[in-house]
């Protein structure tokens, strides 16, 4: 392996000496399918190495590697349908019929490994529908997705930001050469923070029915919510044995958790009691659960909106804060365990879970 630190004989004014890497030379891939309207990547990798010393001799003799090592990569992308969750999660980014892990726990499926790639292409030349793309790229093969999250803040664009892990990592040869389509519409193709609305209803109550903005909130009749978070992270456990030098399967560690968290403003307070949250002692039916969307809607013909689905969701808490010259503010915390993401949202025998839907 060569390593060029700066090269003196090379004019640097000459058209074939690239002079930097910025973000319109280079486009993301999974599994070949390009991820759309990317904000940021990033990668890195890590080599645990174990100090060997022995006695008479003061400093290490060896540095060797006794564990596998970790390559690492997150990237952020701006909501608009479900186009992106359904290239990175398969049928878990379809509400309707599955739940979110219904592919990434699948060994069999395309998604449950997949070969992420950062293609290049010519110096000041748009990756997007141009055929000038180099040779080179940043492939991790067999990565494996370790947390999934979305935002949305007043004044901010909704976004989403994918972690993954794998034990491989390699510049080289780039096999995804073919023109990507440039976004060109006179619509808007993001979603925006005035069209993110919430609706909830107790999950005995038999679901969602109505449109109306609506949080399970004790205390307070009117909140003006700032931003929300929803996250749901997919832990690894890396299995080695001895006679490999590399690990032979990362798995999943269960369970696994979908997790929301809501900032707001306070306008309005209300009677309410905390048994409202947990349930009544008198009675032997457990604590209430909620059913709540967030509905991430469409602006216009120009793009489809994502429904975040939490169902028979538990209130984690609240957090309430108050001080002088701030406005009183929530938190509002809630959690639902993901199942295996078998049944889709309305079957019966998903009880509770995490699902997505398009708009």
């Amino acid at each position: 392996m060569a390593i060029l630190v700066a090269d003196t004989k090379k004019d640097k004014n000459t058209a074939g000496f690239r002079k930097r890497v910025i973000y319109q030379s280079e486009a993301l891939f999974a599994n070949g399918n390009n991820i759309q309207r990317v904000q940021s990547v990033n990668y890195s990798f890590t080599v645990p190495r174990t100090d060997v010393n022995q006695y008479g001799q003061l400093g290490q003799i060896e540095r060797v590697i006794t564990e596998v090592p970790t390559v690492s990569m997150d990237f952020t992308y701006q909501l608009a349908g479900t186009t992106n969750e359904a290239r990175l999660l398969g049928n878990g980014a379809s509400g309707a019929s599955f739940g979110f892990m219904k592919d990434l726990n699948n060994a069999s499926s395309n998604y449950y490994q997949q070969n992420f790639t950062v293609g290049l292409a010519n110096e000041g030349v748009d990756f997007n529908n141009s055929s000038a793309h180099t040779d080179k790229a940043v492939v991790v093969p067999n990565g494996f997705i370790t947390s999934y999250s979305w935002t949305g803040a007043v004044g901010d664009v909704p976004s989403s930001t994918v972690n993954l892990e794998s034990t491989e990592m390699t510049v080289g040869v780039n096999e995804n050469k073919n023109n990507v389509s440039p976004e060109a519409s006179s619509n808007p193709v993001v979603l925006r923070p005035g069209n993110v609305t919430f609706r909830s209803a107790p999950a005995a109550s038999g679901g969602l029915t109505g449109s109306d903005d609506d949080l399970p909130v004790m205390g307070f009749d009117g909140i003006h919510v700032q931003s929300f978070t929803v996250s749901v992270d997919i832990p690894r456990e890396s299995i080695q044995r001895m006679g490999d030098r590399y690990e032979f399967a990362r798995v999943i560690t269960f369970p696994i958790q979908a997790t929301m968290s809501i900032e707001a403003i306070i306008s309005e307070q209300a009677q309410s009691n905390l048994s409202d949250i947990v349930g009544d002692q008198s009675t032997q039916a457990p604590d209430p659960g909620f059913d709540i969307d967030i509905h991430c809607n469409k602006a216009s013909t120009g793009v489809n909106g994502l429904n975040l689905r939490f169902k028979n969701a538990k209130i984690e808490g609240h957090s309430i804060s108050s001080s002088i010259g701030a406005n009183k503010s929530i938190t509002l915390d809630y959690a639902v365990q993901v199942d295996s993401g078998l049944y889709g949202y309305g079957n019966s025998n998903a009880s509770a879970g995490f699902f997505l839907a398009e708009i």
